[in-house]
């Protein structure tokens, strides 16, 4: 055997540097995947280096340890679903269509991003009672940024009086999370986004005070529809 040929065959594989960001971002959907179907006790940051393709060495640089990394990879799925609300939110002027491109982009998050749910589920079995659900401090943390839209709606439309912005909005994300979570356990499973309609129809029977709300869905069709469709192009390369 030549030398050349020895040498080819003793040398290690170039690893490849990659930029931290982009290997962060790695590591986090390996954490999802692996907290998500095997659960918080069960997966190891191991099993999740492995899932990456990084040494545990390189897991613990960017983590220090399992229960950060789950808290982290949680508040890295919220953000995603924060994002796509805003780009709804600020799709379109017009108070219902906004409202219903909101509880589009709500919906569609959690049908192409199942693992959350899961690590909803994880993280109160594991964190129990004596730690408000990240989830909820968001939504309590994040209210203003929603809040002005129900404001809106109620200064445009018969809305019943006795309601206010706040419980609107408290209304709007109880519906939402609940269709998340039958959509989840219904047999067979369906997709969240095919309740849209009933939930938002439903949403709009409880808080209008005229005789047939749903005359407005059929008018919030088309601007949903154009605003929705903007968002998709947004965000396909999300």
């Amino acid at each position: 055997m030549t030398s050349n040929a020895m040498e080819s065959i003793e040398k290690p594989p170039k690893r490849v540097h990659k930029p931290a960001e982009q290997r962060q971002q790695e590591i986090i959907a390996a954490a999802v995947r692996a907290f998500a179907d095997r659960g918080y006790q069960v997966t190891d940051m191991q099993t999740i280096a492995e899932l990456a393709g990084v040494g545990k060495g390189t897991l613990y640089r960017h983590f220090p340890n399992k229960e950060e990394l789950f808290k982290l990879v949680l508040a890295h799925q919220l953000d995603i679903l924060r994002d796509r609300m805003l780009q709804a939110r600020d799709s379109t002027t017009n108070p219902l269509c906004r409202l219903y491109a909101m509880m589009h982009a709500y919906l569609e998050y959690f049908d192409t991003h199942p693992d959350t749910v899961e690590l909803f589920i994880q993280e109160r079995a594991e964190f129990g009672r004596e730690v408000t659900p990240q989830y909820f401090q968001r939504m309590h943390h994040s209210k203003d940024d929603w809040l002005f839209v129900f404001q809106d709606i109620k200064n445009t439309y018969p809305v019943r009086e006795f309601l206010s912005a706040e419980e609107m909005s408290s209304l709007s994300g109880e519906l939402l999370h609940g269709a998340v979570y039958l959509s989840m356990a219904s047999v067979p499973k369906r997709a969240s986004l095919t309740r849209l309609d009933q939930v938002f129809s439903f949403y709009l029977h409880g808080i209008m005070h005229v005789q047939n709300p749903l005359s407005f869905v059929e008018q919030l069709r088309e601007c949903s529809k154009n605003s929705i469709s903007q968002q998709t192009k947004e965000l396909e390369n999300y």
